[in-house]
C-alpha cells in the first residue's frame, strides 16, 4: 500500500500549474505513504539522479524536480508492508541501469526477502535482472510497476483501480499515478483492463474518463497494516472451541445429576 507517480518534465508542469507539484506530493504521501519517499530522474535513456530517505520529505522532491532537465520521473511515497521503515526500505530501487518502484504486497516473493532482509519490491527486482524478466513476466504478480528499463519508461498496472492517467495531447503532458485530487479533473483517465506501457504511444481505447471515486481515510488502512489475520484466527479457534468445552461440561453436570 503506496502511492506512485511516473511523469515526463511536461506532465510535472501540467501539475504545476493546476495543482502544485509540492502539493500533489505532498497529497499522495498523506493518502497511504509517509513511512519514506524516494525519486528518481531519466534522461536520454540515462537515469541522472536517484534519492530516498525516510526524513527525505515531499517539500524538497518537488523542489529538486522542478530545477532538473529530465525526460522521465518516478516518485513513491511508502507505506511499509514488507520491510523496517528505514532509508534502505524507501523505493525506488537501483540495479545497475534499472530502477523500479511498486504499490503492492507480493507475498510470492516471500522467501527471497526475508533470506536477504530486503524488501518484496527488491526481490523483485533482483530476480527481474537475474533471469533477464522482460516486462510480460510482472503481469504474473499482482502491483503496479512502475520503472527505467533499457533506457526507457514503463508501467506494468496488474489491477485498475490503483493506478490513473492524466494525458494532455496538446502539450504531450503524461503522468501516471495512483490517483488525483478532485482539483484535477482535465484530462484524467482510469483503465479499462490491465495494461503495460513502455514509452510507445498511449491507447487511449483502453482508457475512459475518470469518474471521481470516494476516498477513505488514511486510518482505515493504517488499522488494515496492524491487522494480524494468524492471530485473529487463532482467537476465534480459542474462543470457540474454549466454549465448546464449556458446553460439554455443563451438559455432563446435567447428566450426573
Amino acid at each position: 500500500m503506496c502511492r506512485l507517480i511516473l511523469m515526463n518534465k511536461n506532465g510535472e508542469r501540467e501539475i504545476e500549474k493546476s495543482y502544485g507539484l509540492s502539493n500533489f506530493l505532498r497529497f499522495l504521501e498523506e493518502q497511504k505513504g509517509g513511512h519514506g519517499n524516494g525519486y528518481a530522474l531519466m534522461k536520454k535513456g540515462r537515469i541522472i539522479s536517484l534519492e530516498k530517505g525516510v526524513k527525505l520529505n515531499v517539500k524538497e522532491i518537488a523542489r529538486v524536480i522542478r530545477k532538473s532537465n529530465y525526460d522521465w520521473c518516478i516518485f513513491h511515497t511508502r507505506l511499509a508492508s514488507v520491510g523496517n521503515k528505514c532509508d534502505e526500505n524507501c523505493h525506488p530501487f537501483r540495479r545497475g541501469t534499472e530502477v523500479m518502484a511498486m504499490n503492492g504486497t507480493e507475498r510470492s516473493v516471500g522467501l527471497v526477502s526475508n533470506i536477504k532482509e530486503i524488501t518484496d519490491t527488491e526481490a523483485i527486482l533482483d530476480l527481474k535482472t537475474l533471469y533477464k524478466w522482460g516486462l510480460p513476466a510482472l503481469r504474473k504478480l499482482k502491483s503496479i510497476f512502475v520503472g527505467f528499463a533499457k533506457g526507457k519508461p514503463y508501467i506494468v498496472a496488474n489491477n485498475t483501480y490503483n493506478v490513473k492517467l492524466l494525458n494532455n495531447k496538446k502539450n504531450n503532458a503524461i503522468v501516471f499515478a495512483s490517483d488525483f485530487p478532485n482539483k484535477i479533473n482535465k484530462n484524467v483517465y482510469e483503465p479499462k483492463k490491465c495494461f503495460i506501457w513502455n514509452d510507445e504511444p498511449i491507447d487511449m481505447s483502453q482508457f475512459k474518463k475518470y469518474k471521481k471515486k470516494k476516498v477513505y481515510k488514511r486510518m482505515y488502512f493504517d488499522l488494515l497494516l496492524e491487522f494480524n489475520e494468524e492471530d485473529y484466527y487463532e482467537d476465534l479457534y480459542a474462543k470457540y472451541y474454549g466454549q465448546q468445552v464449556l458446553d460439554l461440561g455443563e451438559e455432563g453436570e446435567e447428566n450426573v445429576a
